[in-house]
């Protein structure tokens, strides 16, 4: 397809448009997942290399590796026909989604909020039950005999012996050290 052809012409204006859709999907995703200035950063160099690969190929077929200027011109006019053409809608579909996750957002919390308010009265109401428990046990123990050693206050520990106290190990004695490998 060397020259100025009608479908070297079609073929750049197509590659344009696809790429001017690419650009819009990636600013529908951008809006959608709200992204800040580094997703717009990190999309916008995957368009570029994108558009890079393809204005290569399309060089490619068109004329043999050697970017012409139609070329450049027909896939940009391709690409800005499509975002000037699909851009209004774009937006909308954007914003109807995020309408749509903030109304879904909002409806899925209060239940939530209701369960969690339930469940923090509940807590408390059992933490004031084992307070006062707690509180009750305490004036139903006598009173100890003060810090002294080996008292009630003092903790009593019992001694554990060692395990390999507890189980003596038999071994065998051997005089021939190689009567352990036969």
């Amino acid at each position: 397809m060397t020259g100025l052809t009608l479908p070297a012409a079609c073929l750049c204006l197509m590659t344009g448009a696809l790429l001017g859709g690419l650009f819009l999907f990636f600013k529908l995703l951008r809006g959608l997942l709200y992204g800040g200035r580094l997703c717009a950063a990190a999309l916008d160099i995957i368009f570029c290399l994108v558009w890079a690969l393809t204005a290569f190929l399309c060089a490619l077929v068109v004329d043999k590796g050697r970017l012409r200027m139609f070329q450049v011109v027909m896939q940009v006019l391709g690409a800005w026909g499509t975002v000037v053409a699909l851009d209004p809608f774009i937006n909308g579909v954007t914003n109807i989604v995020r309408r749509f996750g903030r109304w879904l957002g909002k409806g899925l919390s209060r239940p939530a909020s209701f369960l969690r308010k339930r469940w923090r009265i509940k807590r408390a109401d059992m933490k004031a039950k084992r307070d006062e428990r707690r509180k009750a046990a305490q004036s139903r123990k006598k009173p100890g005999r003060g810090k002294v050693p080996g008292g009630k206050g003092t903790p009593r520990y019992r001694k554990v012996p060692v395990k390999s106290k507890r189980y003596a190990l038999k071994k065998k004695k051997t005089k021939n050290p190689l009567e352990k490998l036969t």
